[in-house]
């Protein structure tokens, strides 16, 4: 079984090594409806405090803000979190099992490539944490990298440490995710892989 513990270990060490050349990097242009959809979604709903998960350099983050947003970023890396405050973010070191919140604390929460990063067999006690610091009825939007069921060290990964993926094919990861909210639309993104592999887009409600 793999160790959670051992796991963020080595992404806090991947991502602090990459987090200036991360910064550098544009932001993917195909991303930006996606988070237009998710902001109109909490806009129609009048909701106005998002967390997001695995925030990275802050680029989303910072959108959010800018749109007018109250949004707080978490990431397991203090580098990330370094340069999501030097862009005007609130910005906390944490592991996706410790969000140390208030239950119910947020009307919604955000999270881009970076649940696929959890060990399957933690996977149910992470989404739980979830449930627990998102309001009843608010509104979660993930984005994953799957459509086929895999897990373990990307060998062929160019980060040191490599990193650790979990994959999910769209009918698992839809049949996990019921248990825990209701899901408002679930998306395949293809974007030239040629492995198989897609983006999955998923609109979610918190059912408390």
């Amino acid at each position: 079984m793999t160790d959670y513990v051992s796991v963020t270990s080595e992404l806090r060490r991947a991502y602090d090594a990459k987090a200036e050349q991360r910064d550098a990097n544009p932001v993917r242009e195909w991303l930006i409806p996606l988070w237009s959809q998710f902001l109109q979604s909490l806009r129609a709903e009048g909701m106005t405090s998002l967390l997001e998960i695995g925030a990275g350099t802050g680029q989303a983050g910072r959108y959010f803000k800018e749109a007018g947003l109250k949004v707080v970023c978490t990431d397991l890396s203090p580098e990330m979190v370094r340069l999501c405050r030097q862009k005007g973010l609130e910005a906390y070191e944490m592991d996706f099992l410790r969000l140390d919140f208030a239950d119910g604390r947020f009307d919604g929460l955000f999270a881009q490539n970076c649940l696929l990063h959890v060990p399957k067999a933690d996977f149910a006690d992470v989404l739980q944490e979830i449930r627990r610091v998102v309001r009843p009825d608010g509104l979660i939007f993930i984005i994953m990298h799957g459509g086929r069921s895999s897990e373990g060290v990307r060998e062929e990964d160019f980060y040191e440490p490599k990193r650790f993926y979990a994959l999910y094919a769209d009918d698992e990861l839809r049949l996990i995710l019921e248990q825990f909210f209701q899901v408002l639309s679930f998306e395949g993104i293809v974007r030239g892989e040629s492995d198989g592999t897609k983006f999955q887009a998923i609109s979610l409600r918190n059912q408390g």
